[in-house]
């Protein structure tokens, strides 16, 4: 929407001049050097190597033009492919030729270009480019006019004509200007890191000009040592000990504490240590020990346990073998795990190929012979560093891999989750996971080497849905691990035991999060099997935000780094390495593979540390925090554009009626690749959905179909099974391009209107305006078009928002029962003119308090350098005599006020020598005659309505002070009289005529056209909106005061600072753009409910001013625009905030169509009761 704010950018004039020096090298300039490194910086944010800004020329190709006033300039593309190979010199001869390039061929508009290539419009974006670089070489050789030294004052707009804008300009002190960004995506912190990481960068180009750019450092120190050691001070004690070694401490601890239940059997810690003993004694007769694997297959029941531990103190490494998995998979998984041993139970031994069965040890039909093993564990040699298990998972080439996971990493695991878990003896754990799961090793190894005790269930008992709960609650479970959709799938409700809820293997939504975090912890957890099953873990709350994934478990690492092993900013999405105790052995039998995942770790001072490479996308949040993105392998293109499916299901997940959704990149019929929302929820109204969904991402990103479901399918591992989400119907997915006649005569009249504009032969109702090869300039004709044929008035957004015919068709309905403003014209009527309403009201309160200072429009200027003072008082002569507000005084005539309008006369502009003063004592005086000017009364008979007065501190400083009355200004008219007073004075000092073109209307013009207007059934259509919006409104606002309140207003008053900090002006603003309002909205709602709370009052009414300037040709106009506009809202107590917000935004939208009536009016008709010691409908304002 254009709001944007910019952040301070200064390149020391050292880097300047060595950036200069290299560029000079090239042949190239400091602006193509400075360019070099805007896209290099772009390329390293953004993870593209393809990068596009915008730079632009000033079109004056001809010397015939260069002394014109007009508009010359052309934003040219600048195209540039950062290689990460390529060294900065490199990539400066590059651009240095593209530079060129675009300057040889810059006759061509870029309007034209867009014309042309018809780029994808995208509602938000520019073509072509969203990031601009400007820069301006040194104006120093004209920084002074006949003296006078010119210091640019740089003006924040707070606004953004694009995401990124570097505008930055030679100076003494080096290149300085700012970056200006969009505050609707970036907050003030990023545009800071951002501007410090340009000059890290070009810093380090010019220290290394022949390394690869992908090598060159981008954080600063400060920032590079938070990342890699800060947030990675996760060094903590744990035991270098084997699993079972673990388990049997407990043994020793609590030998007839529960260690696991099943069914209403039981076995203590004792008589599962002998159990597993006796298993371990038979596997090692069968020549199991270290490094020795050991497939186990069996169903959930006590054998899961005695079976695990059995392997363990056999020495050997458990390989979980799923019975439920097609034959062919088992039988791959066995071959391909070498497993000596498999260990099963009678009814599964079929499942398995019949040369397995000779190896196979049957649990429950060996039982007897496992009674007379030994009780004792047997000696084995096995250690801490052999592998403890090898876990199969999907393969990205089909084939399972298999990664070997050693017993230190997972005594590292157990240790430190049971701190962050709480589990301990008298905790009450589920073992939900399959096998198969890496969860698994989690829930039964924390458990049992904490002294807590497992609780087993069948699968039937485990299911998501209405089975879970019950046994939750039945036995009595206060620490639970479940996936996200298994959470989704489940009541939370009526479990008061359950006092710690683990999430993990998937992205948690915060749906989720508001159904589970209340009442009890709520972790969510991250982690591959590559790393042992937990990296990062965080505690989460339920506040409607996306969770993180936390921070990193004791003695784990986590890097987030770049395409070339670079460390990323915040913000800066990158690939998670995890290094540290749990990184995996590797995948077995695979050495190329585990070579391509597993790396040598950069930032460990430890010989042969490793990391691994997740494959995941990650960002640092600003306190260390990781935010989950999504699969790099998830990342798709659709139509040209990337898309990370994980930011598109996280959106949808924060949708409010949406428990869980997947989005996938189908491409069901050739070459139309469109993405498909599939989404779990209640009462999913589509049409809500994709227009939450267009508040949060840019259209290509909002999917073009929708499937929803009862719930989504599920893998073995309870993980969503992509593979199994249906088709959607080939209806919902036509193609955007689909002809569809014109369905009414008026959208008929629009197709052959676009098709003048577009020079294209056909236009369908839903074929997009843009999509045709429309842009800015073209949409400008077409509208002016449509006011021709069809006389409605069509303002340019309109287009934007609504860019096909059968939209557009709906918004031209509508605006032609609205209200058209007749044109603004100047009219030849001499003599006394009319008051506008406005103006009608100052003068009736001047006569009530002639010599009050209240609407006095005071303006002072600081001027450094030598002033020609007669230039200036000729200027200030030639700008009262070009606006008539600023010679006009008002008078009454039988009862009623006009204004005079004078003849221009010479100008007085007195000056005050205070140049003989110390320092000091003249700073005093500038003050007290800088006030006391600005609190002089105006004479409204009399005039002047202008006073000016100089004051001279030195030869080379004055202080100008200028006052307007209210009743001939405003503050956009403060700004127009600073802009032309510079021109005017630049003019004569120069010796040259005045330039400024002349004004097409006075504000008398104004004053007669609202007059003759506002009448009739025009102001009663405009009145009858009022009437009904403040009918029944209180008269008075009953705020506390700390004083009486005085009979009469005296209008003394005071200020006081208010600041909000940047993290809550962005929170405030997502807000706002979530709900499709505004800042001021936002806080017009907040400013409402907080005056509610301390007036006890739920109907409350505020003031704001709004221009007023609805008509171009009142833009350049001094005068008296600025209308107030009486805000009403209904606080009650039963709304939420957002109800609120809904609220406030109808009734301002509402108030902006019906801003024609002047306040003034309003008080006339609707005549509310008048108190002289308040202001009528409303007391108080908010600007």
């Amino acid at each position: 929407d254009g709001r944007g704010a910019r952040h301070d950018v200064l390149l020391p004039r050292e880097l300047t001049d060595a950036l200069k020096a290299l560029a000079q090298q090239e042949g190239a300039s400091l602006y193509m050097a400075l360019l070099t490194g805007w896209q290099m910086l772009m390329a390293r944010y953004s993870g593209q190597e393809d990068v596009t800004v915008g730079s632009p020329m000033a079109g004056r190709t001809r010397g015939e033009v260069e002394g014109l006033i007009g508009l010359f300039v052309n934003a040219q593309v600048l195209r540039t492919r950062v290689s990460g190979t390529a060294s900065f010199r490199t990539l400066l001869r590059q651009v240095r030729e593209t530079v060129l390039g675009a300057q040889e061929h810059q006759e061509l508009p870029i309007e034209r270009l867009v014309e042309e290539l018809k780029p994808e419009r995208i509602p938000g974006r520019t073509p072509f480019f969203q990031v601009m670089l400007t820069y301006q070489a040194s104006f120093r050789s004209a920084a002074s006019v006949e003296g006078v030294k010119l210091e640019a004052l740089e003006l924040d707009t707070f606004s953004a004509k694009f995401d990124l804008t570097l505008q930055v300009l030679e100076t003494d002190a080096g290149l300085k200007g700012y970056l200006e960004y969009t505050t609707d995506i970036f907050t003030a912190s990023t545009a800071a890191r951002m501007a410090e990481h340009l000059r890290v960068l070009l810093q380090e180009a010019v220290a290394q000009p022949n390394e690869a750019v992908a090598r060159l450092p981008l954080l600063t120190a400060v920032e590079r040592r938070e990342m890699l050691v800060e947030w990675n001070a996760t060094r903590a004690p744990f035991p270098e000990a084997c699993m079972h070694s673990l388990f049997e401490a407990q043994v020793r601890r609590a030998p007839e504490a529960v260690a696991a239940v099943f069914e209403g059997t039981q076995l203590t810690y004792a008589q599962l240590d002998a159990r597993a003993n006796q298993l371990a004694h038979a596997l090692r007769r069968r020549g199991v020990g270290p490094e020795v694997r050991v497939a186990l297959s069996v169903e959930r029941s006590l054998d899961i346990v005695i079976g695990l531990l059995g392997i363990l103190k056999a020495g050997g490494a458990w390989v979980p073998v799923d019975p439920l998995l097609p034959r062919e998979r088992l039988a791959f998984m066995l071959e391909d795990s070498a497993a000596q041993v498999l260990v099963t139970q009678q009814p599964l031994v079929d499942r398995f190929p019949e040369a397995l069965h000779a190896r196979a040890l049957c649990l429950d039909t060996e039982r007897g012979a496992l009674s007379a093993e030994p009780t004792d564990a047997p000696v084995t040699g096995v250690t801490h560093a052999n592998m403890a298990y090898l876990l199969y998972t999907s393969g990205s080439t089909g084939t399972p891999k298999g990664t070997a996971v050693e017993h230190r990493s997972v005594a590292n695991l157990v240790t430190h989750e049971a701190v962050a878990y709480g589990i301990g003896p008298g905790s009450r754990v589920l073992q939900f996971a399959s096998l198969s799961f890496d969860l698994s090793v989690e829930e039964i190894f924390t458990t049992l080497c904490n002294g807590a005790t497992l609780v087993l269930a069948p699968l039937e008992k485990l299911m998501p849905g209405a089975p879970l709960p019950v046994l939750l609650r039945e036995q009595e479970l206060s620490v639970v691990s479940l996936t996200p959709a298994a959470l989704a799938a489940t009541s939370s409700e009526g479990l008061p035991e359950v006092r710690t809820v683990i999430s993990g293997g998937e992205a948690l939504p915060a749906d989720v999060v508001a159904r589970w975090a209340p009442g009890r912890r709520l972790l969510n957890t991250y982690g591959p099997t590559e790393a042992t099953v937990i990296a990062t873990f965080g505690e989460v709350v339920a506040d409607g935000n996306v969770p993180s994934i936390g921070k990193p478990l004791a003695n784990v690492r986590v890097y987030v780094l770049d395409a070339h092993g670079q460390p990323v900013p915040v913000g800066v999405r990158g690939e998670l390495h995890i290094g540290g105790v749990g990184v995996a052995r590797g995948y077995a039998g695979r050495p190329g593979l585990t070579a391509e995942r597993f790396t040598p770790d950069a930032f460990s001072s430890t010989p042969g540390a490793r990391l691994y490479r997740t494959g995941d996308v990650v960002r640092w949040r600003a306190d260390g925090q990781l935010d989950f993105v999504g699969r790099i392998d998830a990342q798709v293109k659709v139509r040209g554009f990337r898309i990370e499916l994980g930011e598109v299901e996280n959106a949808l997940r924060a949708a409010p009626a949406v428990k869980d959704a997947v989005v996938l990149a189908r491409e069901d019929s050739p070459g139309d690749k469109r993405l498909v929302a599939y989404v779990v929820g209640e009462a999913l109204d589509i049409t809500a959905l994709r227009a939450h969904l267009k508040q949060l991402l840019p259209e290509y990103m909002v999917p073009a179909a929708f499937v929803p479901l009862d719930a989504l399918p599920l893998t073995s591992n309870g993980k969503v099974d992509r593979k199994a989400l249906p088709a959607p119907d080939a209806s919902v997915l036509r193609a955007s391009h689909a002809y569809e006649a014109p369905a009414t005569p008026l959208e008929e009249k629009l197709a052959a209107l676009w098709s003048e504009v577009l020079r294209v032969p056909t236009v369908g109702r839903t074929d997009n305006f843009f999509e045709l090869g429309g842009h800015s300039l073209l949409a400008t004709q077409l509208v002016a078009r449509v006011r021709a044929a069809l006389d409605v008035e069509l303002p340019l957004r309109a287009l934007f928002e609504a860019p096909t015919i059968s939209a557009l068709a709906e918004r031209l309905h509508r605006a032609s029962t609205g209200t058209r403003l007749p044109p603004l014209t100047r009219t030849r009527t001499e003599g006394p003119q009319p008051l506008s309403f406005a103006q009608q009201r100052l003068w009736f309160l001047d006569q009530l308090a002639p010599d009050d200072a209240s609407y006095n429009l005071p303006v002072t200027l600081r001027l450094l350098g030598r002033l020609d003072v007669q230039a200036l008082r000729r200027a200030f002569e030639a700008l009262v005599a070009r606006h008539e507000a600023l010679r006009t005084t008002f008078f009454e005539e039988e009862g009623q006020p006009f204004q005079r309008i004078h003849p221009p006369a010479e100008w007085v502009l007195p000056m005050e020598d205070l140049s003989g003063l110390e320092e000091s004592e003249r700073d005093a005086e500038t003050l007290r005659l800088a006030t006391r000017e600005a609190r002089q009364p105006f004479h409204l008979v009399h005039g002047p309505l202008l006073r000016t007065a100089l004051l001279k501190l030195s030869d080379v400083s004055h202080v100008l002070l200028a006052t307007m009355h209210h009743i001939v200004s405003d503050g956009w008219s403060m700004g127009v009289l600073i802009r032309e007073l510079a021109s005017l004075y630049e003019s004569f000092s120069g010796g040259r005529a005045p330039s400024l073109p002349p004004l097409p209307v006075r504000y008398a013009d104004f004053a007669l056209w609202q007059r003759q207007w506002l009448q009739g059934e025009t102001l009663e259509s405009q009145l009858g909106y009022w009437k009904r919006q403040l009918a029944g409104a209180p008269a008075a606002l009953e705020l506390p005061t700390d004083r009486p309140r005085p009979a009469v207003q005296s209008r003394r008053g005071a200020t006081v600072p208010v600041h909000f900090p940047s993290e809550l002006t962005d929170s405030l603003r997502s807000l706002a753009q979530r709900e499709g309002a505004t800042p001021f909205m936002l806080l017009l709602s907040a400013f409402q409910l907080l005056l509610s709370r301390y007036s006890g009052q739920d109907d409350v009414s505020v003031g704001s001013p709004i221009a007023g300037r609805t008509h171009a040709e009142a833009e350049g106009l001094i005068g008296f625009f600025v209308n107030t506009l009486v805000l009403r809202a209904h606080v009650r107590p039963e709304d939420s905030f957002r109800q609120l917000l809904a609220q406030v935004k109808a009734t301002t939208l509402a108030a902006y169509e019906h801003q024609h009536v002047p306040f003034e009016k309003l008080v006339e008709v609707l005549q509310p009761s008048r108190d002289l010691s308040r202001s009528p409908l409303f007391q108080v304002m908010l600007v």
